[in-house]
């Protein structure tokens, strides 16, 4: 059988002989007088296996026990490592939306300012502290099919709202006025919109509300008083026991 040297022109990409030599994945078969490190096609197959392992993201250690146990031993590793990956690439993707989020926060403010940056991380994080993953993905998929005129348009419909139950209640109106209930029956409109009536979404969202107070929560465009007041109005509904 043939020994040759393993070259920069002779070996697959991926780690060379010294790397392994040191892990102890190859070890050269002899040495020429001029102390050549020679190996056979065994040793050479063996480095193409290690390359082809090392492909797909097995670390030495990893491609040393895989060798030495065998093909079942590599079925477990490598779902293993499937594993490891998707959870890499769920955090990713978590980042992702969390930036394009921060983004689109900075955007529409007139003249971004680090403050507003770390406002808008904050409140990132709050949202994620509360929200599963699959729920900020329907978020962000709601998001995108309202595009931009559409949140401003229920943006506006909020700012609005907000204003109008708050003049009822500094006013002292019964929250089981018609007008009221008129009001909660918008009120718990929009909260469906934004949930899009999965129940999951909106425990979570009243989970935040609760947790973290209605003023950081809302991000200070309502208060305890006013949340309270808006409470009684939905607890007057008819059909509310």
């Amino acid at each position: 059988m043939e020994d040759r040297r393993v070259g920069e022109g002779h070996r697959p990409d991926g780690p060379g002989p010294a790397p392994l030599r040191r892990a102890r994945l190859l070890e050269p078969s002899e040495r020429t007088g001029a102390g050549h490190r020679l190996y056979r096609e065994a040793e050479v197959g063996r480095l193409y296996r290690i390359v082809a392992l090392r492909r797909l993201g097995l670390g030495l250690d990893e491609i040393g026990s895989v060798l030495g146990e065998g093909p079942s031993d590599l079925s477990a590793l490598v779902r293993e490592h499937v594993g490891r990956l998707k959870h890499e690439v769920d955090q990713r993707e978590g980042l992702r939306r969390r930036l394009l989020r921060i983004l689109d926060a900075l955007e529409h403010a007139s003249e971004p300012s680090v403050d507003q940056l770390i406002e808008a991380m904050e409140a990132m994080t709050m949202i994620e502290k509360h929200y599963t993953p699959d729920q900020l993905s329907q978020l962000e998929a709601r998001r995108r099919d309202l595009g931009e005129e559409g949140m401003q348009r229920a943006q506006e419909d909020w700012t609005e709202l907000i204003a109008v139950v708050e003049v009822k209640r500094e006013r002292g109106t019964d929250p089981a006025d018609p007008r009221v209930q008129e009001l909660a029956a918008r009120w718990q409109a929009l909260v469906e919109a934004f949930t899009g009536g999965d129940p999951g979404i909106e425990r979570s969202l009243h989970s935040m509300y609760e947790q973290e107070g209605v003023q950081a929560a809302s991000r200070g465009a309502l208060d305890e008083e006013l949340m309270a007041y808006v409470g009684r109005a939905m607890e007057a509904r008819p059909g509310r026991a």
